[in-house]
């Protein structure tokens, strides 16, 4: 049974962390290796040591003020937040820097996804811990390591970067900005969605990816721009996906992922498309996509409000019409899986849902071989397949279709 939601006397959810597994001990004796089983097994240990501390902090220190504040930072750096914020960067003219942090932000994703898959680990329990959040499905996802936390670090260590070493920015803004990360990071614990170890492993794996895009971006940027840049990023893309480990537990961090990483794969494919039509920038910047400084304070605006509409167009409208091709043009392959496990489960006779329940939680010796269980059915259902193309497809709205109409409705910088 999935997790049932409850609500305490203050609207948050309370529910037994531990429930969101369906999987035996057995299971995962079955299906992980020995260094997967004893990974998770310390990071496991951990968490319950450190519920009794976590449900102190809260106790202590709560208040409808803190609530409002750490709800507040939370939503800052949620998914929804950065795909709302990134596009502005590149229609505002940010080019290289626009990219680099896209894919900081939304790579961190991936990473933090990836353990998280491979550890396995629940968040804090709850009771004792009250679990502060205004998007329940968040506690479906495992805890180890924190993704708010990994990719606000990735963010604000990368932007950092540029503040201090590029755009000579004063150190007071850059401390403000570590000041709001900080309330990001700090309110993962006071939230009891995280705990003490889930927020370190988020800080370590945040500042490594970070340090990587900033010493080698440049050299994948040009790499990406080449003239094989498309096939370098669809390779990366496939090898990225096929890589994700397999949960026993229906953890959504694989849906992230590969929404996350389809974004960077049409935002490599719609930069290298555009860098190769000069005639959408004429004189203006080749990385400039909605903005640029050559044209009147009305023109750009218009620009940007294309991009925008288009971008929106494009997310909701396409949906429907390619969920529809997927399920027409692939196979079934959750229903191929399933057939084949209960087929094999003697125990798993009495009805099609009984059947998916106890074949989900006791996978074959086949499907373990062959990497079909648990978090398997999530990554190949029609509905995830179809969010490659259409996350693929907002990157490369803006970068090319856009740039299509100003030059089609007389948008563009003068010769």
């Amino acid at each position: 049974m999935p997790p049932h939601f409850q609500l305490d006397e203050d609207n948050d959810v309370i529910h037994d962390a531990e429930a969101f597994s369906l999987a035996t001990e057995s299971a995962y004796q079955a299906a992980y290796s020995p260094l997967r089983l004893y990974l998770r097994q310390l990071v496991v240990d951990k968490v319950k040591r450190e519920n009794p501390k976590l449900a102190a902090i809260q106790h202590r220190y709560r208040s409808p003020g803190l609530d409002r504040l750490f709800v507040f930072s939370g939503m800052l750096g949620n998914h929804s937040f950065f795909m709302i914020a990134l596009p502005f960067l590149h229609t505002f003219g940010m080019g290289a820097f626009a990219r680099g942090l896209t894919f900081v932000v939304l790579w961190s994703i991936y990473f933090s996804g990836f353990v998280k898959d491979y550890i396995s680990a629940p968040r804090p329990a709850s009771p004792p811990v009250v679990q502060i959040t205004r998007s329940p499905a968040h506690t479906l996802e495992y805890g180890f390591p924190s993704t708010h936390t990994t990719y606000a670090v990735a963010t604000i260590v990368y932007i950092s970067h540029f503040m201090l070493n590029v755009w000579h920015i004063s150190t007071v803004w850059v401390g403000l900005m570590w000041i709001c990360g900080v309330t990001i990071v700090v309110g993962r614990i006071y939230c009891g969605l995280h705990s003490f170890i889930d927020v370190v492993g988020g800080i370590v794996i945040g500042i490594i990816e970070a340090l990587c895009f900033v010493f080698f971006f440049d050299r994948l940027d040009a790499l990406m721009l080449s003239t094989a840049g498309p096939l370098y990023s669809i390779a990366i893309f496939y090898f990225a996906m096929s890589s994700i480990p397999r949960s026993l537990d229906p953890c959504p961090c694989c849906i992230d992922s590969f929404c996350a990483t389809s974004v960077t794969l049409g935002l490599s494919i719609g930069y290298w498309i555009h860098a190769r039509l000069p005639f959408l920038w004429h004189t203006g910047q080749s990385d400039a996509i909605s903005w640029d400084p050559s044209l009147t304070l009305t023109q750009n605006a218009l620009r940007c409000l294309i991009t925008i509409v288009l971008v929106v167009a494009w997310k909701v409208g396409s949906k429907p019409f390619i969920v529809s091709m997927v399920k027409y043009l692939v196979p079934d392959y959750l229903s191929q899986v399933s057939s084949e496990e209960c087929s094999d489960d003697s125990s798993a006779k009495d009805s099609d849902s009984d059947c998916k329940q106890d074949c989900y939680v006791a996978p074959t010796a086949s499907n373990i071989k062959n990497r079909r269980y648990g978090s398997y059915a999530l990554m190949v259902s029609h509905e995830n397949l179809a969010r490659i193309p259409i996350y693929s497809g907002i990157p490369i709205t803006m970068c090319v279709v856009s740039p299509l109409l100003f030059y089609m409705f007389g948008l563009m910088p003068s010769s």
